[in-house]
């Protein structure tokens, strides 16, 4: 197995642990334990049939993708069996020691209407940012010098969820929107990205999860790569990814202070990964 399998069998089983332990404030925790064992067992068995052929590769090399979202999910719903409460406000002091007020107030009083469309266009940015990336070094992982970029990329992913997901638990928020009631899309008439925005989020985003930003962790993770592998390409998609980080805290999904933790977490475990020496040819699988 390679680091990325035995980080997600650790975290399905810890999850698991934790299921039990706190079963009497978890609710349908059964199906809880049921669906981390059923994870467990898919990547076991997709890591030893990776070299059957092409088919059982990609399923193996891709179903991190799928952990991404799941376990981020999981985490979210269970975001008080450990804590009893919400630590916003510590988060939210944090935002006014910063800047001196919240900046999601000052951007709603001063964005102008084309600015808003730039942010929100940004934000959408994301959700293609790992596939398209992640699909090209996936597709070129036989050539040089890419041989070991997808792998080392979504190690690098699995390890900026993971510490997500630990202080997700230990150091639980919630996005100024829940916590505040923060207005989204406030004012204008709602465009494209706005749109598709709200859909994602209506049917896909969570009641916690926020602090660091899990969103922009990724990002920048990327981007690193991008820097490394096709530095052509760097400039252009740095501009979306600073638009998805205003526009995160425009839209009330997080506060800036989550926006900078994510994205220094995002460029010290891209590096990590980037400037990595092995002494050995990282497999492919």
């Amino acid at each position: 197995m390679n680091l990325t399998d035995r980080i997600y069998v650790a975290v399905h089983v810890a999850l698991t642990v934790l299921v039990c332990a706190r079963f009497q404030c978890v609710e349908h925790w059964p199906l809880y334990v049921a669906w981390n064992l059923c994870a467990v067992a898919a990547i076991l068995l997709l890591a030893r049939q990776r070299r059957d052929g092409t088919a059982w590769e990609f399923a193996h090399n891709w179903l991190p993708a799928f952990f991404f979202i799941t376990v981020f999910q999981e985490v979210s719903y269970l975001s008080l069996s450990l804590r009893s409460g919400w630590n916003d406000p510590y988060v939210f002091l944090a935002d006014g020691l910063l800047f001196n007020g919240s900046p999601a107030a000052w951007m709603h009083a001063h964005a102008a209407t084309w600015l808003v469309q730039f942010l929100e266009f940004g934000y959408f940015a994301f959700y293609p940012l790992y596939p398209v990336v992640g699909g090209l070094f996936w597709i070129w992982r036989e050539r040089q010098p890419f041989a070991n970029a997808f792998r080392r990329l979504t190690d690098s992913l699995s390890i900026g969820y993971l510490v997500c997901y630990a202080t997700y638990l230990l150091f639980p928020t919630r996005s100024p929107a829940n916590n505040l009631g923060v207005q989204q899309f406030a004012g204008g008439q709602e465009g494209l990205f706005q749109s598709l925005v709200r859909l994602i989020q209506n049917h896909a985003g969570v009641h916690g999860n926020a602090f660091p930003s899990a969103h922009i962790m990724l990002a920048f993770v990327v981007l690193v790569f991008v820097y490394r592998f096709l530095p052509r390409l760097a400039p252009w998609l740095l501009f979306p990814i600073l638009l998805m980080c205003v526009g995160a805290v425009y839209d009330g999904y997080h506060y800036a202070s989550d926006v900078i933790i994510g994205a220094l977490l995002g460029i010290v475990v891209g590096l990590t990964f980037v400037l990595r020496r092995s002494s050995h040819v990282i497999p492919a699988g």
